[in-house]
């Protein structure tokens, strides 16, 4: 018997949800130049896709949603086809013109439509989730198609919502483990208190320069510890995430549509959330020692297949 694969679905009520995991596949990899989410970098040829959902299996989810463009879905359904038959895998198609309707038919006095013509690439992470907001009636955890977080990550979210089931959740990796040799990458940087996320901050182009580790943030190059908490999108969310993303998106969209590389980033909105009293929002921030891997630059994938042999391999 085939596993369930189904294209929309409507979401439901349940008195007991199932844990459901979120994969951003939508991105054009431009760094990379390429689709990552369809490079073959586990030792049996996997995507890191496929390494993530049967992370997310052993440790309880029972279904998936795969955020993507339309011509990657027969691709990854073809590689997804061997998943167990009681594991549900949605697929949703990241649109630009599925935007929040309070926008109406225009913003800022531009119509949507010549917006989303002018764009080349999504409107961000944040409008990513904001697309499965059909298929997940539950608990879910947040990742990208093009990352390894490791087992315990996913055995970490499924606990943490047994633990605190209407708080939002967030697995964080140590900055010096999540790092490139070929080129500066973009982070969210972590404060907590009592294991409670304070703030996260993107910074951008992180990279070793002698022996300082430096980044910039908001426009200023600035040090950074090599032990403070990244965040590698690695969430946990309940559902009314989808009101805020949706107010988010709107305020974005009419601030900044007009920019055709804009994009509404997900830890922005967490962060709004965070600091809005009024939404009285906590995540809870786990701190993994696991390996996090992932493939910014086409110079990382000898060593991501390297290490994920050393990992996996039999």
């Amino acid at each position: 018997m085939s596993m369930k694969f189904t294209d929309v679905v409507s979401a439901g009520e349940d008195d007991n949800p199932s844990l459901t995991l979120v994969i951003m596949a939508a991105g054009l990899g431009s760094r990379f130049g390429g689709d990552k989410q369809l490079a073959e970098l586990g030792p049996k040829g996997e995507t890191m896709l496929q390494l993530s959902i049967a992370s997310a299996i052993e440790a309880g989810f029972s279904a998936a949603v795969i955020v993507t463009r339309t011509e990657l879905i027969p691709t990854l359904k073809a590689r997804l086809i061997d998943l167990p038959p009681q594991f549900t895998l949605h697929f949703c198609v990241q649109q630009l013109t599925d935007l929040p309707e309070s926008l109406g038919v225009s913003a800022n006095g531009a119509n949507l439509e010549a917006l989303a013509s002018n764009r080349t690439k999504p409107w961000g992470t944040a409008h990513a989730l904001w697309s499965a907001r059909q298929l997940v009636s539950g608990p879910m955890a947040v990742i990208n198609a093009d990352d390894y977080y490791g087992d315990r990550a996913f055995s970490l979210l499924a606990q943490g919502f047994k633990l605190r089931p209407t708080q939002w959740q967030m697995v964080a990796y140590p900055l010096k483990e999540t790092l490139s040799d070929h080129g500066g990458v973009n982070r969210g940087i972590c404060v907590t208190q009592d294991n409670l996320l304070l703030s996260v901050e993107e910074w951008l182009n992180i990279a070793w320069q002698g022996d300082n580790l430096m980044g910039s943030h908001q426009g200023r190059l600035g040090n950074l510890a090599p032990e403070a908490m990244a965040s590698m999108t690695c969430w946990g969310f309940t559902p009314d995430i989808f009101d805020l993303l949706g107010e988010a998106l709107a305020e974005f969209v009419t601030q900044q549509g007009h920019k055709p590389d804009s994009e509404c980033y997900l830890p922005v909105v967490v962060q709004a959330a965070l600091r809005d009293k009024a939404k009285a929002r906590q995540v809870f921030v786990s701190q993994t020692s696991d390996t996090w891997l992932g493939v910014t630059y086409p110079q990382d994938i000898d060593w991501v297949k390297q290490k994920l042999m050393e990992l996996l391999g039999d």
